[in-house]
């Protein structure tokens, strides 16, 4: 068992809660057991199938915070092989519950001893959490993090269909959700007392939980379920009255580091993620407007290249929502072309993982490997850090955005660091999307509506880029980043697979060969040409590429294709709305720059006629 490490250190137990859990746990284990000794008769199998996938679905809320490693990589994974990152080379092929699914539902031919192997191994994983969980102890009040937490997941991956791939049983798991959540929930009365408000919110929960259940059954289509207005009032609702149960009863939050602020009574929100949570420096009690400030300035100046003709920006222009426009970068010295296409840099904040192949865990490695590399600015930051000191303007701001610390002399870490900060300012999470959530329902209309329960369901594309972020950092507690091998082709005639290797010349596992980074899906309005080699000009051409089931789709071999091969069976008129919906997250608002008098240098006035931005 993997308990989170701060939240093992109890001031309490309750028997009900983990009472729950266990008996559950021993329901889930009979169930899978029934499954072995009646596994040759194929109905049999299915229903215990069912019957497990409710006692897991009751107890998903616990074991995906307190056993994640087990969640993730033995029990209820995606149908893709992971690959653990705090690990060097360790691959888990799909297994547990969706390995189960696909050799129940697929159609594909059963071989019997496969399924007992995973039935098996899915018995041994729930007794060894029972044996666990029989002596932990967890404050009470993590329970009720524990739900919030559970909303995120349903809303941003049970409903994006990341698990139930085959049965599309999706909805009614989340109805089983909701049941333990009203298990937990009540688990609360006997401390609510004579407190008139704890008692209010105790039935405000009860009754939103119930009226969420409620929409659900009386909707049984994964794909046509209008699951934008039930995360923007039902969740949200259900939400609400927890923080309300947890403040009345008095009630400590958790101090750990995490990326939500479940204090909030908005979950789907910009003011619930914390950006602090993505950088190194969570800590930093520096002055980081003023390094954001200087930060900007060291983005937009050429300084940092060795010609002095190269800026951050010339990759990563505002008026292009921080892309160039370009299908792959141009090179230093104009010497030919980047292999891959510029990213954009709005919300980049939101991520664990940077570069198309995720070879830098934070955005100050980012930093230094593109001021070091020879195609980009062909520079070393000790020989950036010898350049600005050279000017009395960098060295007043520095010493203002550093002050009392050794890097108000200009460092290689005080270059990173201020760049960093300006980059994390580049936050847009306020599009008409974002304010139809807020309750602004009148912000997008049904088409666009119609076109992100497209993009959620029928489509599963939020099934690689997650609500409500929109790119591969896989919430709710957005760790890890995930890779996908789409068959990318090396031109848009569609007829090979692209040479690029992506994530394989980073971790050199062959597995991950040809799979990138899912990029978010924001503001791609503004980002062409798409894809990590720019081939596609518009959004309809992504689509299409998608339609047709990817590399394999186009009927040439690409190695562990993790996009499903057949075709997506979207109309014409469903691809536009699928595409209007991705309009709706354009929202660059603040983040377009006009040209600014950059700091001059004393010594060195050829220097003072460096261009804003770059000159290419």
């Amino acid at each position: 068992m993997s308990v989170r490490e701060s939240e093992a250190v109890v001031v309490s137990t309750n028997y009900s809660f983990i009472g729950y859990i266990d008996e559950e746990l021993n329901g889930l284990i009979n169930e899978l057991k029934g499954f072995r000794e009646e596994i040759q008769t194929v109905e049999k199998c299915k229903a215990h199938y069912f019957k497990a996938r409710e006692y897991y679905k009751h107890i998903e809320f616990f074991v995906e915070h307190v056993s994640p490693i087990q969640a993730k990589y033995k029990i209820n994974g995606a149908l893709v092989p992971k690959f653990a990152e705090y690990e060097e080379g360790f691959v888990v092929d799909p297994c547990g519950f969706q390995k189960i699914e696909e050799q129940l539902f697929s159609g594909d031919e059963l071989i019997i001893s496969d399924l007992e192997k995973e039935v098996v191994q899915l018995i041994e994983v729930f007794q060894e959490l029972k044996n666990g969980y029989a002596t932990i102890q967890l404050g009470k009040h993590l329970y009720l993090e524990m739900l919030q937490l559970q909303l995120v997941r349903i809303a941003s991956m049970n409903l994006n269909g990341y698990d139930a791939t085959f049965t599309k049983t999706n909805l009614q798991e989340v109805d089983w959700n909701f049941t333990s959540m009203q298990q937990i929930v009540r688990c609360f009365k006997s401390e609510i007392g004579n407190n008139p408000e704890a008692s209010k919110a105790f039935k405000s929960v009860l009754k939103s939980i119930q009226d969420a259940q409620k929409t659900l059954q009386k909707n049984s289509d994964f794909d046509s379920f209008n699951r934008l207005d039930f995360i923007s009032v039902e969740l949200e609702d259900v939400n609400r009255n927890l923080v309300h149960l947890h403040r009345a009863l008095g009630l400590p939050w958790s101090e750990h580091k995490q990326a939500l602020k479940l204090n909030s009574e908005r979950l789907f929100s910009p003011e619930t993620l914390n950006p602090q949570f993505f950088s190194i420096y969570y800590s930093d009690q520096s002055d980081l407007e003023r390094q954001a400030s200087l930060g900007k300035l060291l983005f937009y100046d050429p300084i940092l290249s060795a010609n002095n003709e190269r800026a951050c920006s010339s990759c990563h222009q505002p008026d292009k929502a921080f892309t160039d426009g370009l299908r792959t970068s141009q090179a230093f010295n104009r010497d030919g072309f980047l292999d891959r296409n510029a990213p954009s840099l709005i919300n980049t904040l939101y991520q664990k993982a940077f570069f198309y192949d995720g070879k830098a865990y934070q955005l100050e490695q980012q930093i230094r490997d593109v001021v070091h590399n020879e195609k980009e600015m062909g520079s070393k930051l000790e020989e950036v850090v010898l350049k600005l000191r050279q000017s009395e303007e960098y060295s007043a701001l520095f010493k203002a955005a550093f002050t009392t610390q050794k890097d108000a002399a200009i460092s290689e870490y005080a270059i990173s660091k201020a760049i960093s900060e300006y980059e994390k300012s580049l936050i847009a999470m306020n599009s008409r999307f974002d304010r139809y959530l807020a309750g602004d329902k009148k912000s997008l209309n049904q088409r666009e509506i119609n076109g992100y329960n497209l993009f959620a369901g029928k489509a599963l594309c939020g099934s690689c880029h997650f609500f409500p972020v929109f790119n591969g950092t896989v919430p709710p507690y957005f760790m890890d980043s995930e890779y996908e091998i789409l068959g990318t082709p090396a031109t848009n005639e569609n007829k090979g697979l692209d040479p690029d290797k992506g994530r394989y010349l980073v971790t050199k596992v062959q597995k991950q060969m040809y799979a990138f980074k899912t990029p978010t899906v924001r503001n791609s309005e503004l980002t062409a040409p798409y894809m990590h080699n720019g081939i596609y000009t518009d959004l309809k051409q992504v689509l299409q590429f998608y339609q047709k089931g990817g590399g394999e789709g186009f009927k040439y071999p690409v190695p562990n294709q993790t996009l499903p091969f057949d075709s997506l069976q979207l109309s014409d008129y469903e691809q536009e709305n699928i595409i209007l919906f991705l309009k709706t997250l354009t929202d660059t608002a603040g983040l377009k720059q006009a040209p600014f008098k950059l700091p001059r240098f004393e010594s060195k006035p050829q220097w003072n006629s460096r261009t804003w931005g770059g000159v290419y």
